[in-house]
């Protein structure tokens, strides 16, 4: 990686040049292991009609969300990507808005399934695939789904079969 920086009277300096070299030789190494494809992670956060806040994470599938994608052939963990998704509920016009970020992929190769509960997003092209299972956070009628998308952004909206109530009891503070 950095060669060509040893000179030749070490003097005090060579505990400095072996940390160097096994630091360099760790670099070599993490970049051959990575692979070709990108290492992507990362978390969202929006506070939900009931005023929780909601953490939700997108990237590289995880070991432990494999099940869950079986309808992908020869998928794994790393080459098949969460695409980050934020959830808004128009109130006014009793809609649930789902927006996914999928770049390189054509509509063509989108597949949406949407029930009660859940939107599952799944995507595949020669060389990308995602996959979201998203929950929704109240009753929808998967009859009303309406989806554009366009430069990599997928727009999925739904109508709320009732008003989204806060879960639980509000509890007074003394």
């Amino acid at each position: 990686m950095f060669e060509g920086w040893r000179r030749n009277d070490k003097g005090i300096f060579e505990e400095f040049e072996k940390q160097i070299e096994e630091m360099n030789e760790l670099m070599e190494k993490m970049i051959r292991e990575t692979g070709k494809e990108p290492m992507v992670y990362g978390f969202s956060m929006h506070i939900g009609p009931d005023g929780i806040p909601h953490v939700e994470q997108f990237g590289n599938m995880r070991e432990e969300d494999l099940p869950q994608i079986a309808g992908l052939p020869g998928s794994k963990g790393q080459d098949v990507r969460e695409p980050f998704a934020s959830s808004i509920i128009d109130e006014k016009n009793k809609e649930l808005c789902i927006t996914a970020e999928m770049p390189g992929i054509r509509k063509e190769d989108i597949e949406l399934n949407a029930t009660e509960n859940h939107l599952v997003i799944k995507a595949e092209s020669s060389d990308r695939k995602y996959f979201k299972n998203i929950a929704t956070p109240s009753p929808v009628n998967p009859d009303s789904a309406r989806a554009k998308y366009n430069n990599g952004v997928l727009e999925v909206t739904l109508k709320l079969k009732g008003s989204v109530k806060p879960e639980g009891k509000i509890v007074k503070i003394e």
